[in-house]
């Protein structure tokens, strides 16, 4: 499939192409971060503070998965939290555990029965969901966050994650301050200015690594707490909007599969213009993303964390990435890392990285002529 670089540089060609106008959608996620923190108090989220509860369980539809990645790494410090995939809650959830549930989908079946079942054993329970939907009908009594109109799944997460936050704040399970968000807003509007449909290609971060990736296999490798997280959003969205086979990595676990993966892409080979390569299948090499090797380790809004956490979850990573940075470079092999402000707290850095993922994914479908904000026939199907 031949790629379009002319396209990413024409903005009116862009908005044509655009159909479901998924880039103006990205550009709202600070709207979304502030609308939520707007209507909180018709939450209602308060009512479930008090006792911290024994286990959570977080369910959501697939598209924003990231979500539930984030909710976990945020709670297992206090409590157990498992992502629930399952139709029908574990037998042994009752009133001492939390159930949190976001669907952009309000009509999906398995949430909805969730919602059901989370509202007759007792639950604390906070449901995020479309106004009228099966899954907010489901909620009984519990806390519902009510989505604004038009939300495009590709584009809804901060609109299912800011309340599911605030849920987890009111639980006791991770602290949420107000300026936190604030910061979070800002930080996605700052991204979506960088990542425009207006901005050159050679300027445009977005648009230039969608380039790059449009010929190479897009390794992105995340470093740090909410780092890997953002890693795996990025490739998620690759695959889901363009179709490329994307590889995330969290490091350092991460680190012998990346360092694999980039081998195995080898030095430039010397062309031969003599060759017969009609039945040659071209080899991609590997272009390393890497997401979270800079900026501040000691956040303290990621809650309780020991030294060897620390050094683990960011030093020991780091050192990863830069070893990753090197084999690169020793191979001939682009690497970069994503620009994203290195003083920010940990959970706003992860939300300009991925929001940058999905604006690169975008800008890479849009390149290779498909429509990123539309949903494919598999998920038609589903």
């Amino acid at each position: 499939m031949s790629f379009d670089e002319a396209l990413l540089g024409d903005a009116d060609l862009l908005a044509q192409r655009d159909e479901q106008r998924l880039l103006w959608k990205l550009a709202t996620a600070g709207a979304q971060v502030r609308r939520a923190m707007d209507t909180a108090s018709d939450f209602g989220v308060e009512r479930l503070r008090g006792d911290v509860p024994r286990a959570l369980l977080v369910a959501t539809d697939a598209p924003p998965s990231a979500s539930a990645r984030v909710l976990i790494r945020l709670s297992c410090a206090v409590t157990p939290a498992v992502p629930w995939h399952g139709v029908e809650l574990p037998h042994w959830a009752g009133p001492s555990d939390a159930l949190l549930i976001g669907a952009v989908d309000g009509r999906h079946p398995r949430l909805a029965q969730l919602a059901d079942q989370g509202a007759r054993r007792g639950l604390a329970m906070a449901v995020v969901a479309p106004a009228g939907s099966q899954v907010a009908a489901a909620a009984g009594r519990s806390p519902l966050h009510e989505l604004g109109d038009n939300l495009n799944p590709r584009a809804a997460r901060w609109a299912i994650l800011t309340p599911l936050l605030q849920a987890l704040d009111a639980l006791g399970v991770h602290d949420l301050p107000d300026t936190l968000l604030t910061e979070i807003a800002d930080v996605l509007d700052l991204t979506a200015e960088a990542c425009r449909p207006s901005g050159e290609v050679f300027t445009n971060v977005a648009k230039s690594l969608a380039v790059e990736f449009s010929e190479t296999l897009p390794l992105i490798a995340g470093a740090g707490t909410l780092a890997g997280v953002a890693a795996r959003a990025t490739a998620d969205a690759l695959q889901l909007c363009a179709g490329v086979p994307a590889v995330a990595v969290s490091l350092p676990d991460g680190t012998g599969r990346a360092g694999a993966l980039l081998r195995g892409a080898g030095p430039a080979a010397p062309v031969d213009l003599f060759a017969d390569r009609d039945d040659e299948p071209v080899a991609l090499r590997a272009r390393l993303l890497v997401v979270g090797d800079d900026g501040r380790p000691d956040d303290p809004h990621l809650g309780p964390r020991t030294d060897a956490q620390i050094q683990l979850d960011e030093v020991a990573a780091r050192r990863a990435a830069s070893a990753l940075h090197r084999l690169a470079s020793e191979l001939g092999l682009r690497s970069s890392s994503v620009d994203v402000p290195p003083d920010a707290a940990a959970l706003a850095r992860f939300a300009a990285a991925a929001a940058f993922g999905e604006f690169t994914a975008a800008y890479l479908a849009f390149g290779l002529g498909l429509d990123p904000g539309s949903a494919n026939p598999a998920e038609l199907a589903h």
